[in-house]
């Protein structure tokens, strides 16, 4: 009977040991620095010794030849030399190899920073996918409780109207009246959508880029639960104003529409200012 495989481990502990070896390597990394500091500053040291004795050697052989320290002196200092040269060849070598380590992990560095933004936008678009399916089964709920309200309605209509002893008249919709829009719009230091102002930085003048690919026509009145890290939801009222269609010559860019606030009540307006000194808000002129 063949064993089962083994259970992959889970990502949370994959990435605590990826930090302990992380944390290691730098460790060792920085030890190995510093000696390595240590040691050149040493061979430094030992070559300029080795110049001046050459020099003094020169002298004092250039006044007493016969003598025989001095030539074993100078026997002592070629020899030297040779491990001085040998010392700085393993210094370059040692040298080279951190140029080359640190270009490993340098690219490891921008591939990471790559796979981070990939996963923040994957984030940001989960997150709004969400709020747009949770704002969908709220209008919803809210248009089957209203549809509810008026079978209700139709239904006690005509005993009221049999007990009055008067025709059931319904009242025509009014013509012409412009539909209101609900949207719920999170917003969050990754997310695309954000706060825009104007040629003036005061919020309450400005609006919001909502990222969304549902089309809202110009002009049309819009309900907003704002969603910011931290806080409940907020509603806000306005107008759109604008719109960023989808367009393939700008992928990154998120389609959506901006809305102008017409109604910002002074908590919220005092919450979002908060929200702004911590993410710049986009600047679009009106």
């Amino acid at each position: 009977m063949t064993a089962p495989s083994p259970a992959p481990p889970h990502p949370s502990s994959r990435e605590t040991e990826l930090a302990r070896a992380e944390s290691e390597l730098a460790s060792q990394e920085a030890r190995l620095g510093e000696q390595l500091t240590r040691a050149a500053a040493e061979a430094e040291s030992h070559a300029r010794r080795l110049l001046e004795l050459r020099q003094q050697v020169e002298r004092v052989s250039a006044e007493r030849p016969e003598d025989e320290h001095v030539r074993a002196a100078g026997t002592r200092l070629e020899s030297a030399s040779g491990h001085t040269g040998a010392t700085e060849e393993a210094r370059e070598r040692a040298l080279a190899a951190r140029h080359e380590a640190l270009e490993a992990r340098r690219r490891a560095a921008q591939e990471a920073q790559r796979t981070l933004q990939t996963l923040q936008q994957l984030n940001t678009r989960a997150q709004q996918e969400l709020a747009e399916a949770e704002a969908g089964l709220k209008r919803s709920a809210e248009a089957a409780a209203k549809a509810q309200r008026e079978r209700e309605a139709a239904a006690r209509r005509p005993a009221r109207a049999a007990a009055q002893g008067n025709t059931t008249q319904v009242e025509p919709n009014p013509q012409g009246a412009r539909s209101r829009v609900r949207m719920v719009a999170a917003i969050d230091p990754r997310s695309d959508s954000n706060f825009f102002t104007g040629f003036t930085t005061n919020i309450q003048e400005g609006g919001i880029f909502v990222a969304t690919v549902q089309s809202v026509p110009r002009g049309t009145t819009v309900d907003l639960d704002v969603l910011l890290p931290g806080t409940r939801s907020m509603t806000v009222t306005g107008v759109v104003r604008w719109t960023r269609e989808v367009n393939d010559k700008t992928p990154e860019l998120m389609p959506g529409l901006g809305v102008k606030f017409t109604y910002l009540p002074p908590e919220v307006s005092s919450v979002i200012s908060d929200f702004v000194a911590t993410r710049e808000p986009m600047f679009f002129p009106d």
